[in-house]
């Protein structure tokens, strides 16, 4: 099958080698959603992207975040409540988030969503922004990170809505521009209008562009000193 891509795409040989990790390690993070990867004939490539993304946290200790727990995190320092955890996930919580810093929260958080990139007509980006919970810097949240607007749209959707979106979207996976970024999780959180701040942010924060980057970073530590403020007050 042929790939319609301007990306640099790897093997599972070159992945592993760029990581450092074996092909299986490397199949694994393919099927934790941790590395965007296309079928092709018999095999399976890896894009270049997705593997530098990785790579920012190889060697950093600590496992990351169940979704779960990830959102909770997000949502608890964007000031919400996640009624999704128990008495005992909340209380653990709570201890994360007082020595909590933006480089390990991002590392921490990263299982949240699986994140697959599109290409999509001008025409229907509309329609996307209106199925997804926009988060990053789409559309009105330039506003809130100080950047300029955007012609992406990137947005959570259930794990389970995902081709359903897709194909009323028309939107065409390895091929660029890319125009789309969905997040799809299993356990969305539920919720209408955009993800809340910490969710956004952390998106930011994990862009390869680095004005995004540096604004997601910025946010993010806003947030946390926000609520170690709150914290001591009590």
């Amino acid at each position: 099958m042929a790939i319609r891509t301007n990306r640099t795409l790897l093997t599972w040989q070159e992945a592993a080698q760029r990581l450092a990790v074996s092909e299986r390690r490397i199949s694994a993070l393919c099927a934790a959603g941790l590395l965007e990867s296309f079928s092709a004939g018999n095999g399976v490539l890896v894009t270049e992207d997705s593997v530098r993304r990785q790579a920012r946290y190889q060697g950093a200790g600590g496992r990351p975040y169940s979704p779960d727990m990830a959102f909770a995190a997000l949502y608890v320092l964007s000031g919400l409540e996640a009624p999704w955890l128990g008495r005992q996930q909340r209380y653990r919580l709570k201890g994360y988030l007082e020595r909590m810093d933006v480089e390990n929260l991002i590392r921490l958080v990263r299982r949240r969503a699986t994140m697959i990139e599109y290409w999509c007509r001008d025409s229907n980006l509309g329609m996307v922004s209106d199925s997804i919970r926009i988060s990053a810097a789409t559309g009105s949240l330039t506003g809130s990170f100080q950047l300029a607007a955007s012609d992406r749209v990137e947005g959570y959707a259930a794990a389970d809505a995902l081709d359903d979106i897709v194909r009323q979207c028309r939107l065409k996976q390895g091929v660029t521009p890319i125009r789309v970024r969905l997040h799809a999780a299993d356990d969305l959180p539920a919720g209408e209008g955009p993800m809340p701040l910490g969710v956004c942010a952390v998106d930011l924060a994990e862009s390869d562009d680095p004005r995004e980057r540096r604004a997601g970073r910025v946010a993010l530590q806003r947030l946390i000193d926000e609520y170690h403020h709150k914290e001591h007050q009590h």
